[in-house]
C-alpha cells in the first residue's frame, strides 16, 4: 500500500499513520502504525511531531488480499454485514447482566465436571447462556469484559474460557459478524481448550518448561477437544471448526494440521487471535503476564505472519487504547483500573482509582472520567502513562472487593 508524507495539521480521523519523524519510543503511542479514530490522536501527533507518513488510500484493506480464492468470497459474505452500536451505558449493563454473568461461570464449572464424568452436556441450557452473553455484548462489550476481569476463578481454564469468549465476541461484533457467527464464536472459543479436561493437571500446572514429550501431549487438547464435542449431540460445525483450528498459523507453523493462509476458517482464525492475547494477559503457572500494551505490541508483531492484518487491526480497535479491565497508572501518579470506553475518546476512558499518588490504596473506590478528570481542580488534564500488570504495586484485580 502506497505511503504518502503530510503534515501533521492535514491529518485527518480515519487515516493510517504508519511512520512519524521522530522514533515511536519516545511517544506515548502504544504501538507502531496505528488508525486515527479520534481528534485527541491528531492533537497528539501535532505536539509531537511536524509531519507524519499516511497509508493511501486510508484505511481501506481489500479482504480479498487478506483471505484469497475460495475463503476470500466466504469472508466478504460474512464481515461487515452488521454495524453495531453501543445501546447501554457500561455501568447500566454490568446491573442487568451481573447475575447472568454470575450463572455462566457456575455453568462452565459444571461443563467441566459433566465431561470429566463422561456426561451429557446440557446444551439448551449452554444455548441460552450464550444467547443471553451476546445480547449483553451487542449492548455494550465493556459490562462482560469488566465483569469476567474481575471474577475471581478456582481454574485457569475456566477463566481463560470466558475471557477468551468475551474477547472473541467483542471482535465478531466489531467486524460487523452476523449474530448466527457471534453466537458460534462465543460456543466455539468457550470449548475451544475443553480437550485440556482430560489431560493430567500435573501437566496443566507446571511451573517448568515442558519437554518435548510432554509439549507433544499438551498439543493433543485439540483432538482431545474435536472429538469429546464430536460425540455430542447439536454441537454446530462451526464451533467444532474453531476448536480444531485455533492453533493454526497463516504461515502454517501452528497445529495440529499446520493449515495456512486460506485453509483457516475465518471464525479459527479469530479464536487463535484472542487464545493468544488472553494466554499472555493472565497469569500463568509458568510465566508472568503481560500488560495490554505489550500484548497489543507483541500481536503487531505477528501480523501478516501468525495472523491475519485485518483480523489484528479490527482486534486492536476493539481493545481500545486501554482495553477494558486493564490497570493503568496515571500522569497524577494514581492506579486505577479501566472500567469503561469514551466512545470516541480511546485516550480517555473510565478508570476505578485503586490507588493515590502516593500509591496509598483509596478506602473506597471512586470513579473517574478522564475526560474531565483534574485533581485538585487545578485545571491540569491527566493522562494515562501507561498499562501495568497484576501484582504491580501489589495489586491483585481479584482480589479487590468491586
Amino acid at each position: 500500500m502506497p505511503v504518502k508524507k503530510i503534515r501533521t495539521e492535514d491529518v485527518e480521523v480515519g487515516m493510517f499513520v504508519s511512520s512519524l519523524d521522530r522514533p515511536w519510543s519516545e511517544t506515548p503511542f502504544l504501538f507502531q502504525g496505528f488508525p486515527v479514530r479520534e481528534k485527541a490522536e491528531i492533537e497528539e501527533l501535532e505536539k509531537l511531531c511536524r509531519h507524519v507518513y499516511i497509508m493511501v488510500p486510508d484505511e481501506e484493506i481489500e479482504l480479498s488480499d487478506v483471505t484469497p480464492n475460495k475463503s476470500g468470497a466466504a469472508y466478504r459474505n460474512i464481515v461487515g454485514r452488521k454495524r453495531y452500536q453501543v445501546t447501554k451505558s457500561a455501568q447500566e449493563e454490568v446491573h442487568a447482566v451481573r447475575r447472568s454473568h454470575e450463572e455462566i461461570s457456575i455453568l462452565i464449572r459444571e461443563i467441566e465436571a459433566a465431561l470429566i464424568d463422561d456426561k451429557e452436556i446440557d446444551l439448551p441450557e449452554v444455548t441460552k447462556s450464550i444467547e443471553f452473553m451476546v445480547d449483553s455484548i451487542e449492548r455494550n462489550p465493556d459490562a462482560y469484559i469488566w465483569l469476567t476481569r474481575i471474577k475471581k476463578f478456582d481454574s485457569t481454564i475456566y477463566k481463560d474460557a470466558l475471557s477468551a469468549s468475551v474477547w472473541a465476541t467483542t471482535l465478531g461484533r466489531e467486524l460487523g459478524l452476523a449474530r448466527d457467527k457471534l453466537n458460534a464464536l462465543c460456543m466455539g472459543t468457550l470449548f475451544m481448550d475443553i480437550g485440556k479436561t482430560v489431560l493430567p493437571n500435573k501437566l496443566l500446572n507446571q511451573t517448568e518448561r515442558l519437554t518435548d514429550d510432554e509439549w507433544a501431549l499438551m498439543k493433543t487438547h485439540v483432538e482431545q477437544g474435536v472429538r469429546i464435542l464430536s460425540e455430542k449431540d447439536g454441537i454446530p460445525d462451526d464451533v467444532l471448526e474453531i476448536v480444531r483450528t485455533h492453533h493454526e498459523r497463516l504461515d502454517g507453523s501452528g497445529y495440529p494440521a499446520a493449515l495456512r493462509g486460506d485453509e483457516i476458517p475465518l471464525l479459527g482464525q479469530i479464536g487463535g487471535i484472542v487464545d493468544f492475547y488472553v494466554s499472555v494477559t493472565l497469569p500463568r503457572p509458568y510465566s508472568k503476564a503481560v500488560s495490554p500494551s505489550n500484548a497489543i505490541f507483541m500481536m503487531y508483531q505477528q501480523q501478516g505472519r501468525h495472523f491475519s492484518e485485518l483480523l489484528v487491526r479490527n482486534f486492536i480497535h476493539a481493545l481500545s487504547t486501554y482495553p477494558t479491565g486493564s490497570l493503568v497508572e496515571l500522569s497524577s501518579g494514581e492506579v486505577g483500573i479501566v472500567i469503561s470506553q469514551n466512545p470516541g475518546l480511546r485516550l480517555k476512558p473510565n478508570v476505578v482509582l485503586i490507588l493515590d499518588p502516593d500509591k496509598t490504596p483509596y478506602g473506597s473506590y471512586p470513579i473517574i472520567n478522564l475526560a474531565d478528570y483534574s485533581p485538585g481542580h487545578t485545571g491540569n488534564p491527566i493522562n494515562i502513562v501507561k498499562t501495568i500488570v497484576d501484582g504491580d504495586y501489589d495489586i491483585r484485580v481479584e482480589e479487590l472487593a468491586f
